[in-house]
């Protein structure tokens, strides 16, 4: 019924960089010939049940679809336990809008056999199935240019000038140490970090 969502990160009452996900949500609608607009903010404020643990992290997800209609549920959220990560080429797959059928990533996750997964296209390094990839090279933090979705806190590290972007094959992945995970629901230094100098070897 909800072709779309966003995943947004509330906390004491805020929903996090709501800027950055109604510019996204905007494109999509934009994209897909809608002549209906969400705004997020209205949209929230105007739940009737909205979590008050202090301190607490909830995953908002806001569906909706291209007449206007939403629907909002809160999560409380806890990061993943991730110890394993393996490469995946993702063929002609696509994923540019945020789409609430994610059958071919559960599909690749499944058969993968380890915590994560690194998606691959035409030789060139992608997003993880949940996150943005951000490597680090000794000195930089660098993120490639074109992922798979265009997440919102990976745009706000770009912003912020925390991590950089340049295209990334898999070549290239001997030149760095390590990857880290970021998405919506994780702040810069609460994201997960894998060692991954095992995929030069």
């Amino acid at each position: 019924m909800y072709p779309l969502f966003e995943t947004i990160r509330y906390k004491n009452g805020v929903a996090e960089n709501l800027l950055l996900h109604q510019q996204r949500v905007d494109h999509a609608l934009m994209h897909l010939g809608a002549n209906e607009k969400i705004t997020l903010s209205t949209i929230i404020a105007d739940q009737p049940y909205k979590p008050s643990i202090h301190n607490q992290v909830y995953k908002c997800r806001l569906s909706y679809d291209l007449a206007g209609n939403s629907f909002v549920e809160f999560e409380p959220y806890s990061i993943r336990n991730i110890q394993t990560i393996s490469i995946q080429d993702i063929g002609a797959n696509q994923y540019a809008l945020k789409y609430s059928d994610r059958q071919w990533i559960n599909n690749m996750m499944s058969i993968s056999g380890t915590d994560e997964v690194i998606f691959t296209q035409d030789g060139f390094i992608k997003d993880a199935s949940y996150a943005n990839l951000v490597f680090y090279d000794g000195t930089n933090w660098i993120t490639p240019s074109n992922p798979l979705l265009l997440g919102t806190r990976r745009a706000q590290l770009l912003h912020n000038g925390i991590i950089k972007h340049a295209p990334i094959q898999i070549k290239d992945l001997s030149s760095f140490s390590s990857v880290k995970l970021v998405n919506a629901m994780m702040l810069w230094e609460e994201s997960p970090i894998l060692d991954i100098t095992w995929l030069n070897s």
